[in-house]
């Protein structure tokens, strides 16, 4: 049975017996605090949302270690990227923090903070994320009673206009990049191959007999695992680029001192000082991905074949992502039809009788 007492000390003590039978207790300044927290306890209680305080002590760091441990079957490249923005972004605010002392005003303040220091709002929001479902996992794991991610406002993220470079500008990219990384950006962009695809590919499964590779991780849908056929050319381009920098673990791209491409590393000490140096910023890697796309509609490919190429799931996300590209397709399409018609009269027999009599009456 709860009841509080006084103690030798003048604090008043509230003991209460927790749902597993053992007795607990908490002491208190004032009474009415004493009175209020065992009202608090057997409400949570009676709802079923009664949680053990010892466990919630457990600071974010160590709790967040358990969580991202517990995230099986992530891609490499994946679980890379979110441990960076971890490291960087969450736990130098969180990290010491037990998870039962966060409120949601802290996590305001964070956020506001992020925004202030410059961080983009996608940067923000996959920040959040992480941040959200470990402790989201905490309330499923009976550590907190409920998360403290309650009605935190992020910053919008604002359509940007995807990047497409020439066939020029590939070539000066490709040129100005260390010649470590040329291959990587002529893969790209005549593969369409996404930058964490690039990253995972295997020496393997390059077939430069047939001119295809496979795409077999990481997979964002099933669709996702496709076989890519590519240009002769870049099968050149293959065989410079593994005889100059035989892969390590048998992955076609590797960092600089060899192992996996990290690519927020890539990103930033190689990817942008290459494009400032050539084509100019905004340019992103997975620009290269819009691009291949961009040249395939101006070669006038299917849309069919542009969707299997990229790996989408349905035909109806290339449209949603690159339907304005194909808005000159249309006016094309006419004056196709304009020109098979009048070849398709020049040709018929019955037209020519048609038109002969109407010449003479001239």
């Amino acid at each position: 049975m709860a009841h509080i007492r006084k103690t030798d000390a003048g604090t008043w003590q509230a003991r209460y017996r927790a749902p597993d039978g053992s007795e607990r207790a908490r002491n208190f300044t004032r009474k009415v605090d004493a009175e209020t927290f065992l009202a608090t306890v057997e409400t949570d209680r009676v709802r079923g949302d009664w949680t053990d305080p010892r466990r919630s002590r457990i600071t974010f760091g160590e709790w967040n270690t358990r969580v991202q441990k517990g995230r099986v079957n992530l891609a490499a490249s994946t679980r890379d990227s979110d441990g960076s923005v971890i490291r960087s972004l969450i736990l130098p605010t969180f990290e010491h923090a037990a998870i039962a002392s966060i409120q949601p005003g802290q996590i305001r303040a964070w956020v506001a903070d992020l925004v202030a220091a410059g961080y983009s709002p996608s940067t923000i929001r996959r920040a959040y994320t992480l941040l959200q479902l470990a402790l989201d996992l905490a309330v499923e794991d009976g550590r907190l009673s409920r998360s403290p991610c309650r009605r935190i406002a992020l910053p919008r993220i604002e359509q940007s206009e995807k990047r497409f470079l020439t066939i020029e500008e590939v070539e000066d990219l490709a040129t100005t990049i260390r010649p470590r990384y040329r291959a990587f950006v002529l893969t790209g962009a005549y593969t369409g191959l996404r930058p964490g695809e690039l990253a995972a590919l295997r020496t393997d499964r390059l077939d430069l007999l047939r001119r295809q590779l496979r795409v077999e991780e990481p997979l964002k849908t099933p669709a996702a695992r496709r076989t890519v056929s590519f240009p002769p050319f870049l099968a050149e381009e293959f065989v410079k680029h593994l005889a100059t920098h035989p892969g390590q673990d048998d992955l076609v791209f590797t960092a600089p001192q060899g192992g996996r491409l990290r690519l927020e590393l890539f990103r930033s000490r190689i990817w942008y000082p290459a494009v400032r140096d050539s084509v100019g910023e905004p340019m992103r890697p997975h620009d290269l991905r819009h691009t291949h796309v961009a040249l395939l509609i101006a070669a006038g490919e299917d849309p069919y074949v542009i969707s299997r190429r990229l790996g989408h799931a349905s035909i109806r996300t290339t449209y949603d992502v690159y339907g304005h590209l194909f808005e000159g397709r249309d006016r094309e399409a006419s004056a196709a039809l304009e020109a098979a018609r009048a070849q398709s009269l020049a040709d018929s027999p019955r037209t020519r009788r048609r038109s002969g009599p109407m010449s003479l009456g001239l």
